[in-house]
């Protein structure tokens, strides 16, 4: 049987009236969604995003990880 383990995201308080999120936010709702997918495949590697070279650009080999557009995980970056 194998365990689920479950992981914590912390929030500040004023995450959604920072300038950044804001922006996302007025960019379309799928900016915030790739953030908050990049921030949890970040949590198993203390924040980091783990770049294994397989594609030319930072942004593609993200998106491919995630499974969103390139475009936008640039936009997002």
């Amino acid at each position: 049987m194998s365990e689920k383990r479950y992981y914590w995201v912390k929030f500040k308080e004023d995450f959604f009236t920072s300038k950044r999120i804001k922006k996302l936010r007025n960019l379309g709702a799928d900016y915030l969604i790739i953030y908050l997918k990049m921030q949890l495949k970040a949590l198993k590697t203390d924040g980091v995003l783990r770049i294994t070279g397989l594609e030319k650009e930072i942004a593609d080999e993200i998106a491919l990880d995630i499974d969103e557009d390139t475009d936008k995980v640039q936009v997002t970056l």
